[in-house]
């Protein structure tokens, strides 16, 4: 908004704005500031160098992790560089990188080549309306700057300046060869101010001239100071404080294009602008200063600089001035009127390279609480020289108004200058660094940082001269040095640059830190602080806060979430665990814990008095926590204790007495068995023992173990024993037959020590591994596999009926038949599904007598697996089978009978794997099944088919040995079983035989059937079983089907007169089992 008033009315008019470079008092800014400038950069030898062609293929030397690695000419060109330690952050792989600054000054020439590269943004700076800057003065003038462009300046020297010269001389106010120096001074002129300032901030590290303090940083400008207009004769008014009358124009901002500026360099995420500028004439004295806050339009006009800040969280850095030591100027001290601005402000002072204030100095005066030094005299820095062309603009009256830029001849170089203008770059660079070391602070904290970590010059603490003293980065990338005021960390970003700690926290503050401050820890991050603190207290929100050092803070530590963790120590300082998690691996001596109701503490360290009304856990694994002092635990607070086999845990070690007023021990498991029958000692009071706890919590661990307490006068232990019965976990028979057994073991049996370490959900698989199921399961597969060799004797003995055989030969024959069958047992939600499948080979001889009776015999081996994967049990049946069966046809009737016996071996090989346990198991042992079984048919025909109903019966008998599995604890004993089973089966089979035309007989049949058999007796098959020394149980496996259906396809070809081939196909389904076999027989008559 547009201001009124002396005030604002003086500014517009350009005569309050002064670059703070140069050591003269009074350097406007207009043509003598200008001039001096020039003079300084090329006139003074040495001190100016023509810019040297850009060397793309710079090399970076400096290697991170060596500060002198980084001490390149072109650092070593400006001194300050070394002097604030910037080469340190530099080691660390800081670069400004990713952070923007601000600069209000003369204009930051874009052109000059250390600014290549850099995302370098101008701002452009006009009073509402206007469009061009070329008119300065009367009615139509109007301020309108571009940012990266330098101001050009006019010093007119005319005749009538000479002869104002000439009479000064005369008076002895100027020097003999004035006229000279005026003559080399006067001309049209870049203003090179903000150029170099910019350059000290961020210019290029690229191997020539010089580099910024943060030169990968980015910037925009804004430049404050419009092209300007003046002959000498008004220059030495000013200088004199005399009216000689002369001409002097120029134009200063709004408070509308001001604010305008400040809005665009927010928007555009500037974190730190740099102002190297003041008023032309400071006030020296606090009054001065405070009467002109006070004057009419002021503090209106100032609250356009200082909103920014408070709005937007922007820092300003402000030259004090170069007064000759006065206070520092007005723009500087403004927190002085507007305090919730102070946070935002930094002043800067300027130090020679002797390490003392330089003369030309303002002292930081008023603004010493946020004031520090940083070297500003001699400084070298990207410049601008060279000359324009301009068109003068005169108004109808003939009277100059302005001028306007026709011509540019611009040269780009390096040169020295000296003021606050030069300090305070190096301190907005800092920040930069800072701001990238630390992206979890906010403004104000990165402020602070550098503010507390500056070397002390002078005075002790902060004094009127240097304020904080001289930055040092060496020290401020290792955290702030002082919390001046309550900090909270919102830490929710790893630290910036090189990682040079150990562990996994996000950053190490390694400086001391002191202050009146309290740290607030908040963010998710994981914060170190390793150096030894006495700042005001500490509260932990949320993340990790570890301390390493040796602390004595002045107020209490407060954990109310995430995670504190203690390695050092905490010296006379109380710890209110109130929420979270406190981690004390070391020492809190001197102080008072108490751990609140919903605090957790834990660790190895030690503790003073202790109040527990929270969870308190020793140890980090087994570990021991010790309280050198007293010790109270309430009802309602839980005491944590881990225990490991055979007899360690958590152990609570404690000096004085111990008052246990109730409570919970809450048991963690932890690796190994805990034994039954152990005892574990969890808590030592050397002054003894009031009360006890209130009860245990072992939901943690087996509900198998059972633990008590056990006092002592000084000592507190657990007990176990026997908790819940495995019997109670099972969930079939046979589980709760074998969990039966189990609890029936001695306490000191390992079967008992390692089933107690389950829980129920784990129990019951435990318990199927140990049941030895497939002992029981083998006898349903022995019974079954049985049917191979009786449907291949009926077969035989059924030969020659038909219409397929050849009637009434007599004779004999011999034949051979291999078969694949394979099985499932389904189990019945007691036993698990069993699967299986073998091979059989049957050789035989049979005679058929010439009265139609067929007899024979038959012989064979057979090998059968066994699969019962849900119990970790494998097995296979490997035996040989006899047999002989006869048969015998009247008409359409026929009947067929047999006999068999199979004599086996049952090698049955078990894995029992949980908790504490892997075992394997094996045993062989002798099985004999012995049938009988008969069948009689009808035989009907119609044309080339035949059809047959039939009923059959087998009696299969078997006989099982007893056994002793090899193996360890889990190995079991069996006791020998017998006993039978009776098959009935009905159904109807047919055939049709095949010829081909010219054929007497048919030489192919097609054959099939479809029955029903019923079974009983002995279908349930069960083992008694025991482990070595412990009580019998029995288990029940995988039953028979007491009903299937049998369905039977096949194809018979004769190959000859007396050879037959025959493949056949032969199924049995249940609701609980099912088995299929194919066979392929050759039978040859002779």
């Amino acid at each position: 908004m547009q201001q009124s008033g002396s005030f604002s009315s003086a500014l517009r008019g350009g005569r309050l704005g002064n670059s703070r470079s140069g050591g003269n008092k009074g350097h406007v800014r207009s043509a003598l500031s200008s001039a001096i400038v020039v003079a300084l950069l090329f006139a003074g030898a040495g001190t100016a160098a023509a810019q040297d062609a850009q060397d793309t293929r710079y090399q970076e030397q400096g290697k991170v992790g060596d500060a002198d690695s980084w001490r390149s000419d072109e650092f070593k060109a400006d001194w300050g560089l070394e002097a604030i330690g910037a080469h340190h952050a530099y080691a660390r792989g800081l670069t400004g990188r990713g952070i923007r600054l601000g600069i209000f000054d003369s204009g930051a020439d874009s052109r000059h080549a250390d600014f290549t590269g850099k995302d370098l943004r101008s701002i452009l700076m006009a009073d509402p309306g206007c469009t061009s800057g070329a008119v300065l003065d009367g009615p139509d003038a109007c301020f309108y700057t571009e940012g990266d462009r330098a101001q050009v300046s006019i010093l007119q020297y005319t005749d009538e300046d000479r002869a104002l010269v000439d009479l000064l001389i005369q008076f002895g106010w100027l020097v003999p060869d004035a006229n000279e120096i005026l003559e080399g001074l006067s001309g049209i002129s870049y203003e090179t101010h903000g150029t170099h300032v910019a350059g000290t901030m961020l210019a290029n590290r690229d191997g020539n001239g010089t580099h910024g303090v943060a030169y990968g940083a980015d910037l925009t400008t804004a430049r404050l100071f419009a092209n300007s207009y003046s002959d000498v004769t008004a220059l030495l008014s000013g200088i004199f404080g005399v009216n000689f009358g002369g001409t002097e124009i120029s134009i200063g901002p709004s408070s509308e294009a001001v604010a305008a500026m400040y809005e665009q360099m927010s928007a555009q995420g500037v974190r730190a602008i740099n102002h190297s500028w003041g008023l032309a004439s400071e006030p020296s004295t606090p009054e001065d200063m405070d009467a002109l806050y006070n004057s009419d339009g002021a503090a209106e006009y100032f609250n356009t600089y200082v909103a920014p800040s408070i709005r937007d969280g922007m820092l300003q850095v402000w030259a004090a001035g170069n007064n000759d030591g006065d206070i520092a100027g007005i723009y500087a001290t403004l927190p002085r009127w507007v305090p919730e601005a102070e946070q935002y402000w930094l002043s800067v002072a300027n130090i020679n390279e002797g390490g003392g204030i330089d003369g030309s100095s303002s002292i930081c005066g008023l603004s010493k609480d946020w004031c520090v030094s940083a070297p500003g005299t001699e400084i070298t820095s990207t410049v601008i020289g060279g000359d324009a062309e301009v068109e003068y603009k005169y108004d109808d009256d003939g009277n100059l108004i302005g001028f306007e830029v026709v011509g540019e001849n611009p040269q780009f170089g390096y040169g020295n200058l000296t003021g606050t203008s030069m300090a305070a770059p190096h301190v907005t660079g800092a920040l930069a660094l800072l701001m990238e070391r630390f992206p979890y602070l906010d403004n104000p904290q990165i402020r602070d940082v550098l503010l507390t970590t500056a070397t002390d010059l002078g005075e002790a603490g902060v004094d009127e001269i240097y304020g904080w003293g001289l930055i040092d980065l060496a020290k401020a990338i290792d955290g702030p040095g002082m919390l001046r005021v309550d900090t909270n960390v919102a830490m929710n970003a790893f630290a910036g640059g090189e990682k040079v700690w150990d562990g996994p926290a996000w950053d190490d503050w390694r400086n001391d830190i002191s202050g009146p401050g309290r740290l607030t820890k908040s963010g998710i991050g994981w914060l170190r602080l390793s150096g030894d603190n006495s700042f005001g207290g500490l509260s932990v929100e949320d993340g990790v806060l570890e301390l390493d050092g040796d602390n004595a803070l002045s107020a209490a530590a407060e954990v109310n979430g995430g995670f504190f963790v203690l390695n050092g120590t905490l010296r006379d300082t109380d710890l209110n665990v109130n929420d979270g998690l406190a981690s004390i691996q070391g020492t809190v001596t001197g102080g008072m814990t108490v751990v609140g109701a919903e605090g957790r503490l834990h660790g190895v360290g030690s503790l003073g008095d202790t109040r527990v009304e929270g969870v308190i856990a020793p140890g980090n694994s087994i570990g021991t926590l010790r309280i050198d002092g007293d010790y109270t635990q309430v009802a309602g607070s839980v005491f944590e204790a881990e225990i490991q086999a055979p007899d360690g845990a958590d152990l609570l070690d404690i000096s004085g007495r111990a008052d246990l007023q109730g409570g919970t021990v809450r048991i963690l498991r932890g690796p190994g068995e805990y034994l039954l029958g152990q005892s574990y000692n969890i808590l030592n009071a050397a002054g003894g023992i009031d009360g006890g706890f209130a009860g245990i919590d072992s939901s943690a661990v087996s509900p198998f173990l059972d633990f008590t307490f056990s006092y002592s006068g000084n000592a507190v232990g657990l007990d176990v024993s026997r908790g819940m019965a495995l019997a109670d976990a099972a969930n079939t028979r046979n589980q709760r037959a074998v969990a039966t057994a189990a609890d029936a073991l001695a306490m000191d049996h390992v079967l008992a020590q390692r089933l107690t370490q389950l829980f129920p959900a784990q129990a019951g698989a435990a318990l199927d591994m140990l049941s030895g199921e497939l002992h029981a399961s083998a006898q349903s597969v022995l019974v079954d596999s049985q049917q191979h060799v009786r449907e291949s004797a009926l077969a035989r003995a059924s030969a020659g009926q038909g219409a397929f055989a050849h009637q009434g030969d007599a004779g004999s024959s011999a034949w051979v038949e291999v078969l694949r069958g394979s099985g499932t047992l389904d189990g019945d939600g007691n036993a698990a599904r069993t699967e299986y499948s073998g091979n059989t080979t049957l050789v035989g001889y049979d005679y058929r007598f010439d009265n139609g009776w067929r007899l024979g015999v038959l012989g064979g081996t057979a090998r059968t697996d066994l699969d019962a994967r849900t119990r970790a049990s494998e097995g296979d049946i490997t035996g040989y089978r006899v047999g002989i069966y006869a048969g015998q046809a009247w008409g359409s009737f026929g009947v067929r009978g047999g006999i068999s016996h199979d004599s086996s071996e049952v090698d049955i090989r078990r894995s029992a794997a949980f908790q504490g346990l892997q075992e394997q198991t094996r045993v062989e042992y002798d099985a004999t099944v012995t049938q009988g079984f008969i069948e009689a048919g009808y035989r009907m025909q119609a044309g080339a088919w035949e059809f047959e109903p039939y009923l059959q019966y087998a009696h299969v008998g078997f006989d099982i040995d007893g056994f002793r599995e090899q193996g360890g604890a889990t190995a079991l004993g069996g006791s020998g079983r017998d006993g039978d089973v009776g098959l009935a089966t009905a159904g109807l089979r047919f055939n049709v035989n095949l010829k081909a035309a010219h054929q007497a007989d048919s030489w192919l049949s097609l054959r099939g059937g479809l029955g029903y058999r019923d079974a009983s007796g002995d279908l349930l098959p069960a083992a008694t079983l025991a482990w070595s020394g412990a009580d019998a149980f029995t288990v029940q496996g995988a039953p028979l089907a007491d009903d299937a259906t049998v369905a039977e396809l096949g194809i018979a070809a004769r190959l000859s007169a007396r050879s037959l081939l025959e493949f056949g196909y032969r199924g049995q389904f249940g609701d609980d089992a099912d088995a299929q076999g194919l066979n392929a027989r050759y039978s040859l008559q002779f």
